[in-house]
């Protein structure tokens, strides 16, 4: 219940609004500091910096029925400004955005984003990996998003989530999404996403889900001769997935079905894969909490648009425990084992992450 705690300060704002001449405000810092170091590497291209020392800010503003929502990231490899959202109010349950958003269907990053205190694991699972981190799938649209809530077969909630926006574009480095504070000139597409879920109670964080997704990529500055001619990507994407949240057991687990097509001068090739995963949380005496995931792909070995990022996972098992060890603090010890294109390795990870409001 840590993430749904915490979410909810967060968007404290998604309240019915008080008074119209009353201005609200929430903000939340969360750091962390980790290390990493690795070992029977057999992959000469990994996804890890050996140090990582981050904050995430986040605000919240409200004065009636407007809202305005910030993140902003900074570490020792970099600042951006990942959410910008302007929101109106429709209702209690409604709420209208334009901005840069996290896309709906995303399951990781919807309900943890990219605050490290929210997640128990270290990582995330490599198909909801960030953009800048080697992602596959794009993570940040700048456009509209709808977000809405309703009581159904009278005791259920059923979430939905709706955004279309500029999509990222695909270069050297991977994809790079659209940015507020430095935009540039190249010429971007569009992407549509579509996410439902039903849940046994309003706030609760046990549900189910489809999320479906269209996502227009441009290649940009490609330099490779075999992309010679490439000139952009589209990702037809369906998921399917599923949390439950007990007392000391939670579980989370999706699974994604990509139709991938790549657009040559010319010429046209696609591909289809399947990527998900699952992931295993038991609480422990002591404030420990142990977890374990697997994650796992199929029809990705002969994929040219995975083959586009070096750093893809096409398999991962990952083990670890974390320590609450005081109030809003933790600490994270995680082992994974990582199979990518060009090889395997294993890693150990150490972390220190906490929230603060």
């Amino acid at each position: 219940m840590r993430a749904v705690r915490l979410l909810l300060l967060v968007f404290l704002l998604g309240a019915p609004p008080g008074r119209a001449d009353s201005l609200r405000y929430e903000f939340l810092l969360l750091p962390s500091a980790s290390a990493v170091g690795t070992f029977e590497r057999r992959a000469g291209n990994t996804q890890i910096h050996d140090e990582v020392v981050q904050a995430d800010l986040l605000l919240t503003l409200q004065k009636g029925p407007f809202k305005l929502f910030g993140e902003y990231l900074v570490s020792d490899h970099e600042g951006d400004l990942e959410r910008f959202q302007l929101g109106w109010q429709l209702s209690d349950d409604t709420v209208l955005w334009i901005g840069r958003f996290h896309q709906p269907t995303s399951v990781w990053n919807h309900d943890h984003h990219h605050g490290q205190y929210l997640q128990t694991s270290i990582t995330r699972p490599d198909i909801d990996e960030w953009e800048d981190l080697g992602g596959v799938l794009p993570q940040h649209f700048t456009g509209v998003l709808a977000e809405s809530g309703a009581t159904v077969m009278r005791s259920w909630w059923l979430r939905t989530a709706v955004a279309g926006g500029i999509a990222p574009q695909i270069t050297a480095e991977g994809l790079e999404p659209f940015d507020l504070l430095r935009p540039d000139s190249n010429r971007h597409q569009l992407g549509y996403q579509a996410r439902v879920s039903l849940h046994p109670g309003q706030f609760s964080e046990s549900g189910a889900g489809i999320v479906l997704a269209q996502d227009d990529l441009t290649g940009v500055e490609l330099t490779s001769p075999e992309l010679i001619g490439f000139d952009h990507a589209q990702v037809r994407l369906a998921g399917l997935f599923a949390t439950y949240a007990g007392a000391k057991w939670k579980a989370t687990s999706a699974v994604y079905y990509a139709d991938t097509r790549l657009y040559y001068t010319g010429s046209r090739g696609n591909d289809r894969f399947v990527v998900g995963y699952i992931q295993a949380e038991r609480r422990l005496p002591h404030n420990l909490t142990g977890f374990a995931r697997w994650e796992d792909s199929a029809g990705t070995g002969n994929s040219p648009y995975l083959h586009l990022f070096e750093r893809f996972a096409r398999s991962r098992r990952v083990a670890g425990l974390r320590w609450d060890f005081v109030q809003r603090q933790a600490l994270t010890v995680q082992f994974a084992n990582t199979l990518k294109f060009a090889g395997h390795y294993t890693d150990i990870r150490l972390q220190w992450s906490a929230a603060f409001f």
